[in-house]
């Protein structure tokens, strides 16, 4: 049954699977490298860098406290999701409160709309704000219907910039009080 906890050793080579995964499918032009959900497991220690994210004296002025979870399946690490307990500027334009990356082994199996349920579902009263927002590459056919199979209403799509390349994201909001 699927599930989200907080990062494990049980998981990390898995992890570090998903990473390298994700990598060949960023060579490969199926995924933009400014969408990669997972950390170089090699330059950070995973477990330390979730907790200490809910800490905000342990992180940069311009972070806001996130809470990090691996998605897991009994013994297969499907994928994290990051909870942002509030709004900046910058992810108002891109990031959201939910952002969320699956192995791209157990991609087109559903996974993404569970994790993104489970974490709306568990986690909302993390976030301050009355609506959720999550966003996705206006090219990800697959992360917009996920959002929208968890309630998320298209308010628009904006321009934004990463590493010189221009990209366009959608922002969709879920309402927090239709939550069940």
């Amino acid at each position: 049954m699927l599930k989200l906890i907080d990062a494990n050793e049980k998981y990390l080579e898995q992890y570090k699977e998903a990473y390298l995964d994700t990598l060949k499918q960023i060579e490969l032009g199926n995924m933009k490298k400014k969408n990669l959900m997972f950390l170089n497991p090699n330059e950070t220690d995973i477990i330390q860098y979730f907790m200490d994210s809910r800490d905000i004296s342990k992180l940069p002025s311009h972070f806001v406290p996130s809470y990090d979870y691996f998605a897991v399946d009994d013994d297969k690490f499907i994928g994290v999701v990051h909870i942002r307990t509030r709004l900046t500027d910058k992810l108002i334009r891109f990031g959201g409160h939910i952002g969320y990356g699956v192995n791209p082994k157990y991609w087109e199996m559903g996974y993404g709309t569970k994790i993104l349920k489970l974490a709306i579902q568990n986690y909302k009263d993390l976030i301050k704000e009355d609506k959720i927002l999550v966003t996705c590459d206006d090219d990800n056919i697959g992360s917009a219907k996920i959002i929208e199979a968890n309630g998320g209403v298209l308010e628009n799509t904006i321009e934004n910039e990463y590493e010189g390349e221009k990209f366009f994201t959608k922002r969709y909001w879920i309402d927090k009080g239709h939550i069940k």
